[in-house]
């Protein structure tokens, strides 16, 4: 009965270390401490989540939340992180958002799922954001729109996550498409409306 004990609780601890460790199969370091891990990687996490914000420009006024790790600034007073989170607010546009970003240096990590952003033209705003690789967006309308996935990887075109989901060879196909589809329509348009 104790080898059985022994054995089990040396597979365990195997497990754990197995699975605690950043994984070397992809080609982005993955872990059960994902949160702990990304902390390490891009700074400390600049959290204005569960805030009850209706703009951008409120997250100015408040101090983010400290995580694992206390925020950081620069000389500048602007934050050294790469990640921000504005999920589960009641963000309606993204308007404001460049007075957001200044305070962060390089922004990768986007957090903008379960706020009620409606317009699919709104993530236009994003494409000024050249660092940016991962972006959350669910939980809002526009995902119920017909070709939202496609419309914002060809948007902000250096993602490589969106909505916790990794963007396949096949849905930069899909977005280019797309993306050359409608500029031939408004172009078509144009041409008709002169």
């Amino acid at each position: 009965m104790e080898a059985v004990d022994s054995d089990t609780s040396q597979w365990v601890t195997d497990e754990l270390e197995e699975s605690t460790r950043p994984s070397t199969s992809r080609g982005i370091a993955g872990s059960i401490k994902t949160k702990e891990f990304d902390s390490i990687l891009y700074g400390p996490v600049v959290d204005y989540s569960f805030r009850n914000l209706e703009t951008l420009s409120d997250c100015v006024k408040l101090t983010p939340r400290t995580g694992f790790r206390p925020n950081e600034y620069t000389e500048n007073k602007k934050l050294k992180s790469c990640s921000l989170r504005l999920s589960h607010n009641r963000l309606c546009d993204l308007s404001g958002l460049q007075q957001v970003l200044i305070q962060c240096t390089k922004l990768q990590i986007l957090n903008l799922h379960g706020n009620q952003i409606s317009e699919l033209y709104e993530v236009d705003k994003l494409a000024s954001l050249p660092h940016l690789r991962s972006l959350t967006l669910h939980g809002n309308p526009l995902e119920l729109v017909k070709g939202y996935r496609s419309y914002v990887v060809g948007i902000v075109p250096q993602l490589k996550s969106l909505d916790y989901s990794t963007i396949t060879k096949q849905d930069r196909s899909t977005a280019t498409i797309l993306k050359s589809f409608t500029k031939r329509k408004h172009v078509a348009r144009r041409k008709y409306d002169d």
